[in-house]
């Protein structure tokens, strides 16, 4: 079998070079790509420019690997298990640039790079304080034909984006099990490259056989990583859930620096910030 658009996790991980913009997929605790965050600590990149709709502990260990200096982001948490400690931290103190905005402002930011438009109109956040913030990436316009106000979403076009999936082939055709219903999709058409971790390498016929079930043709992909398990701890269901005992012990060590430096180094790599 031709190795295609096959690369290992490390080679990967080389291809997010220092002060990139870099997206991740996944949903908080659902189908990060924990696998290549663990690559990129490794690595020892820095000063990422990290765009997380949605997430959890893929910006947290990127935080503790000294990886992230700016983050754009709607939610950084644990769901259930509490605050992401080392977000709320770099948060709190100013270690990291944090834009806060919407899931949707995110959302149509990175509708309008895949559309090759300057901007994507939306009301979303209308009457709130929320747009003022970034007034180089969400601005109030009006619309001079209708009299109606919007919310102006400057095109966000990452330099790398990084999904996780079930499936793909050697050839970069992605299929999701079941297909994803958050904003991988949004990811992937709007970054400049797009790498995909998955759970197996699997034929091209299967793809051919079921066109229908399809998450994302090869020509939108660039580079594709076998990875068993690449989501743990995070879920990625059927095959597997979020694993609910490393959260509870990864915050629990949270609260002791060396029982975490521990932690992070036997799962993640190097912990490099931890604002302890």
């Amino acid at each position: 079998m031709s190795p295609g658009k096959l690369v290992d996790l490390d080679r990967a991980a080389e291809l997010v070079p220092d002060g990139c913009s870099l997206a991740l997929g996944g949903l908080s605790l659902n189908t990060a790509p924990m696998a290549f965050c663990s690559a990129l600590v490794r690595a020892g990149v820095r000063d990422l420019e990290l765009i997380s709709v949605v997430s959890g502990m893929s910006t947290d260990w990127l935080i503790g690997g000294g990886c992230v200096a700016r983050l754009l982001m709607g939610l950084v948490s644990f769901e259930g298990f509490g605050l992401a400690p080392l977000f709320r931290r770099a948060a709190e103190r100013g270690a990291i640039e944090v834009e806060e905005y919407s899931e949707h402002t995110m959302i149509c930011m990175l509708q309008a790079a895949a559309a090759g438009v300057p901007f994507m109109p939306t009301r979303s956040g209308l009457g709130t304080d929320t747009i003022g913030r970034h007034p180089e990436r969400t601005r109030e316009v009006l619309d001079e034909r209708s009299g109606q106000h919007y919310v102006a979403c400057a095109a966000l076009r990452p330099d790398v984006a990084v999904i996780h999936a079930h499936e793909a082939d050697v050839h970069g055709n992605v299929r999701m099990l079941p297909k994803m219903v958050w904003f991988d999709t949004e990811l992937v058409k709007a970054a400049a490259r797009v790498i995909v971790t998955v759970e197996r390498i699997v034929e091209t016929a299967s793809f051919r056989a079921a066109p229908e079930r399809s998450a994302f043709p090869a020509f939108a992909v660039d580079h594709v990583v076998h990875a068993p398990r690449g989501a743990w701890p995070t879920g990625c269901w059927p095959e597997y859930e979020y694993d609910g005992a490393f959260y509870a012990a990864y915050q629990a060590a949270a609260r002791d620096p060396q029982a975490f430096a521990e932690l992070f180094a036997e799962h993640v790599g190097p912990l490099r910030w931890s604002g302890s």
